[in-house]
C-alpha cells in the first residue's frame, strides 16, 4: 500500500479538475469557432474553397482536443486505480465533471475530503 499524504491527493484532484475543466472549454471553443468559420462563410457568399484551409485546419484542431480528453479520462482512471492501493482509498475527491462512471466505478465506500 502506498502512503500519500491527503494534502497531496487534494492537489492532484484539484489540478485534474482544472485539467478537465480547460481541455472541456477549449473544445467547446474550438466547436464554436468551426460553426463561425461556416456561418461567416455563408453570410459573406464565400465561395466553398476560399474558407475551407481554415476550416479543415479547425476541425483537425478540435479533433486533437478531442482525444487529448480521452486521453485525460484515461490518466483520470489510472490516479484512481493508484489511490485504491493507498492510504487515500477510503477518501473521495469527488469526480472531474464530464467523468462521472469514475466516481461510479469505486468498489470501497468513500468519505468525503475536507473542504481545501
Amino acid at each position: 500500500m502506498f502512503e500519500i499524504e491527503k494534502s497531496s491527493g487534494q492537489v492532484v484532484a484539484a489540478d485534474t479538475q482544472k485539467s478537465v475543466d480547460a481541455l472541456d472549454q477549449a473544445v467547446m471553443s474550438m466547436a464554436h469557432l468551426c460553426a463561425s468559420i461556416v456561418e461567416v462563410s455563408r453570410a459573406s457568399r464565400l465561395p466553398v474553397s476560399t474558407p475551407q484551409p481554415a476550416l479543415a485546419n479547425a476541425g483537425e484542431s478540435l479533433s486533437k482536443l478531442i482525444a487529448g480528453r480521452e486521453d485525460i479520462s484515461h490518466a483520470v482512471r489510472e490516479l484512481i486505480a493508484i489511490q485504491r492501493t493507498s492510504s487515500l482509498q477510503a477518501v473521495s475527491f469527488g469526480c472531474p465533471d464530464g467523468l462521472p462512471q469514475a466516481q461510479a466505478q469505486r468498489s470501497e465506500p468513500a468519505v468525503e475530503a475536507d473542504a481545501a
